[in-house]
């Protein structure tokens, strides 16, 4: 039983501590998070996301699934659709896009394999 103490780590949403997220070797000044249980090498684990009004991410595509649910605001995908408080998203691996936040918000996001960034040549919006 004093094990489970030892391993558990728990991580209460309106107590979180934010810091700047790093992508690509690049710090974000409108994208924050805080690190649950997220490996950088593997691409698996969660994360608290905050996106201020207007951050958006780079067209990416995803090698794992990655699920997230909206705790707060709205989170927009590049084909229109809009993900709002309350819903949980799962995207599955191979799948491709980019995300804007136009009056920010907050995700709990859960990765089961790396993300790569897409080159301009590389991204289509059929995906």
């Amino acid at each position: 039983m004093d094990r489970l103490a030892e391993l558990r780590n728990v991580t209460h949403v309106s107590r979180a501590a934010f810091e700047p997220m790093t992508i690509e070797n690049r710090v974000c000044d409108d994208v924050w998070w805080h690190n649950i249980s997220y490996d950088e090498e593997t691409g698996r684990g969660s994360y608290l996301m905050l996106l201020a009004p207007g951050a958006s991410s780079k067209p990416h595509q995803h090698v794992g699934t990655e699920e997230f649910y909206v705790l707060d605001g709205e989170l927009v995908d590049f084909d229109g659709h809009v993900y709002a408080a309350g819903d949980f998203a799962s995207l599955p691996a191979g799948s491709q896009h980019y995300s804007t936040s136009p009056s920010g918000c907050r995700l709990l996001v859960t990765h089961h394999g790396l993300t790569r960034t897409l080159t301009a040549d590389e991204w289509t919006s059929d995906k």
